[in-house]
């Protein structure tokens, strides 16, 4: 009776170890698309967002920076908002942005923010 709940114990492993290896790579993320949807107007005005919203986020981080209390909390609320408004707007228009991030040390610990790159197509 031992060996034979051994040797299933010993299938049901091998069998969790294995699944994963045989998943499906087409990933999470649809493919990025080859030919772009917007305009020239409409990417200009997408860059400039970006570079607001790094500018808000740069600001945001110097001030957490500067402040004896932990507002880490307020800070990844307030980068959130700004990357929100740059993203909807990204995704009217079909463009692609990403998040590059980069380590902060605020108040006693590293914290990943994230400012915008633009990706075109």
């Amino acid at each position: 009776m031992k060996k034979r709940l051994m040797s299933i114990l010993i299938c049901v492993l091998l069998l969790v170890m294995v699944i994963p290896g045989i998943a499906n790579a087409e990933g999470n993320e649809p493919a990025l698309s080859t030919t772009a949807t917007y305009t020239d107007q409409q990417f200009r005005i997408l860059e400039k967002k970006v570079d607001v919203a790094n500018a808000k986020i740069e600001k945001a981080v110097e001030k957490a920076q500067s402040t004896p209390w932990d507002d880490v909390d307020e800070l990844l609320a307030t980068v959130d908002g700004i990357v929100a408004g740059v993203m909807d707007y990204a995704a009217s228009i079909g463009a692609t942005v990403v998040c590059e991030y980069t380590t902060y040390y605020i108040d006693g610990q590293y914290v990943m923010i994230d400012p915008l790159r633009v990706i075109p197509l």
